[in-house]
């Protein structure tokens, strides 16, 4: 039968991801997995975990001993300003509230 090799490390594959945030290097929220196939070649997962404000491109590149491959994408963030629009739900929300906290005090005084 088929026995489950241990996950092999990039570095030790000879290779490694670097990931950029609108050309700068990324290093904190960048993470990694292998996983051995059964015909004994390695799949290699990276991704990042970001909060992000304003427009931003995203580069990952996979270098190793034969060679290298880079994958780019871009996100955009919805809406002139992130703070303007959260400040807005975050006043709507507490009108609700608001509101909500009244009705619970009228009917609480009719006891």
């Amino acid at each position: 039968g088929w026995t489950r090799r241990p996950p092999r490390s990039l570095s030790t594959l000879g290779a490694h991801f670097v990931w950029k945030k609108n050309g700068q290097k990324m290093v904190n929220c960048v993470n990694e997995q292998t996983h051995v196939l059964s015909n004994g070649r390695v799949h290699l997962l990276s991704w990042v975990k970001d909060a992000i404000a304003q427009d931003s491109k995203y580069t990952c590149l996979l270098i190793s001993e034969s060679g290298s491959k880079a994958s780019t994408s871009s996100i955009t963030v919805e809406g002139s300003n992130y703070q303007e629009t959260w400040s807005r739900e975050f006043a709507s929300w507490r009108s609700v509230i608001g509101e909500h906290e009244k009705q619970l005090v009228c009917d609480c005084n009719k006891d």
